[in-house]
């Protein structure tokens, strides 16, 4: 066996395995570590918002002084002013397995600031050409709602706006938004919580809650796992291998 392993280790192509083995290994640890720590961040925000779900509303004007925190989950009474012809549905969403468009509208605060309004989930229509009928608010409410932050995606903030009486999105960039509309508006979006509500309101604060960073931790290892436990069969049976041709 001593002479096996040292024929082995006089290979070359045994150390560039070697070296990508380990490669390969502490990089799967590695992103395994990484969900883990994304899971705790996630577990800490979790438990901050479910906090705020008990919490007493605010007036918009108390909000002013909370701009630059995180703002989600934050409840908030307001009266809000409906801006006509300022209407958007958010493609490529899903509720209770339909497929369909997030329907929202601009609003005025009290403070004469623009504010983008939940109405909520719309189902598509069968052709894509043909979007759905919303019913828009045309009147002034006075509503308690809470507030979410959607994080843009490097990879894809262009709003890909499609013209129209309803402009059609494919992705929720405030800033790219208030260019678009020439309209300053609030970095949140406002979802009223109201009995009777006209459209269903999905919740997802959180875009990947911590269990399944968890879960997604659980494979990286076992694929770590996976990768030695092979590598360890190879390597003994290239020495088994050895020791039967001597």
């Amino acid at each position: 066996m001593r002479l096996s392993l040292g024929f082995l280790v006089k290979r070359p192509t045994f150390w560039l395995a070697l070296i990508l083995t380990l490669v390969v290994f502490s990089l799967l640890i590695n992103l395994g570590l990484w969900q883990l720590g994304r899971a705790d961040e996630k577990l800490a925000m979790e438990q901050y918002l479910s906090s705020r779900e008990f919490s007493q509303p605010i007036s918009m004007s108390e909000l002013e002084s909370q701009t630059k925190g995180y703002l989600t989950g934050i409840k908030v009474k307001a009266r809000l002013t409906p801006v006509s012809g300022k209407y958007l549905l958010l493609d490529n969403q899903t509720y209770q397995g339909q497929v369909g468009y997030l329907a929202m509208q601009l609003m005025i605060n009290e403070q004469g600031k623009g504010v983008l309004l939940e109405r909520g989930f719309v189902p598509a229509a069968e052709r894509r050409s043909v979007l759905p009928r919303v019913e828009w608010l045309n009147q002034p409410i006075e509503v308690v709602g809470r507030l979410y932050q959607r994080s843009n995606n490097p990879l894809s903030e262009q709003l890909l706006a499609e013209s129209g009486p309803v402009v059609r999105i494919q992705n929720l960039n405030l800033a790219r938004l208030a260019e678009e509309w020439q309209q300053p508006l609030e970095p949140y979006v406002f979802q009223p919580q109201v009995e009777d509500w006209t459209y269903p309101q999905p919740w997802q604060p959180v875009p990947m809650t911590s269990s399944k960073h968890i879960g997604y931790a659980v494979q990286w290892f076992a694929m770590a796992a996976a990768l030695l436990g092979l590598s360890g069969w190879v390597f003994v049976r290239a020495i088994n291998k050895g020791v039967a041709h001597e």
